[in-house]
């Protein structure tokens, strides 16, 4: 945990981002998960790398599940329908629940965060239906805000300025 000059200890954001259909095909060989998603929002947490260095950052596909955006993945082609708009069946959602919510239980034991940043699809959001339970109240949890994604964009994009 890294310090402030007067002793104060600096917490660790957790942002989580929905994976894109739009992936990097070359290389064939397992890359970064932040990587080989190519869409926008991967696009914008790539850019500003450095103001996230005491973040954790983890990438929603329907395909992977929760993932930390460092794990290399190889290139597997989405879902039916788009990423913003999968089509999964109840069980489908229930199994990627479970999965997510593990991951999040798993991670939230080892790391103390005093903010979560959400911005993910409201379809892929029902696959983490039920993490606010698993989170302390003592953590904030902001949601992107905006109806297109140009506007969610520019609200995650203010978000990350303001962590200077």
């Amino acid at each position: 945990m890294l310090q402030k000059p007067h002793g104060e200890e600096i917490l660790r954001k957790l942002i989580v981002v929905s994976g894109s259909t739009r992936l990097r095909k070359e290389p064939i060989d397992p890359i970064p998960a932040i990587e080989r998603f190519d869409g926008v929002s991967p696009r914008l947490l790539r850019k500003y790398r450095k103001q996230l260095r005491n973040s954790d950052i983890f990438l929603l596909s329907p395909v992977y599940g929760l993932i930390n955006a460092e794990d290399k993945i190889a290139l597997k082609e989405p879902v039916k329908g788009s990423w913003g708009e999968p089509i999964l069946d109840a069980n489908e959602i229930l199994r990627l629940r479970r999965t997510n919510l593990s991951t999040l239980r798993k991670l939230l034991s080892k790391r103390k965060y005093d903010e979560i940043y959400v911005n993910v699809g409201r379809k892929m959001l029902r696959t983490m239906d039920g993490f606010e339970e698993l989170v302390p109240q003592t953590v904030k949890i902001t949601y992107s805000q905006g109806e297109s994604l140009g506007l969610k964009m520019a609200h995650m994009k203010k978000w990350i300025k303001s962590l200077r």
